[in-house]
């Protein structure tokens, strides 16, 4: 179990620690609103804020 905090809220994800964030967004907390893109962070739809910075969270 994996906890994220997401806009102020602790959640729980029951995903692998490796799993990128993207889809334990998408695929674990049904957020879709985060984009697939190319899958090499290279476009930039899967960007997300990490502690400020913006990250690409497909990788």
């Amino acid at each position: 179990m994996v906890t994220l905090n997401i806009n102020g809220r602790d959640v729980q994800v029951d995903a692998d620690p490796s799993t990128p964030i993207l889809w334990a967004l998408r695929d674990n907390l049904n957020m879709t609103g985060t984009k697939f893109g190319c899958g090499m962070a290279m476009c930039g739809a899967c960007t997300v804020h990490l502690e400020g910075q913006a990250i690409r969270s497909c990788v």
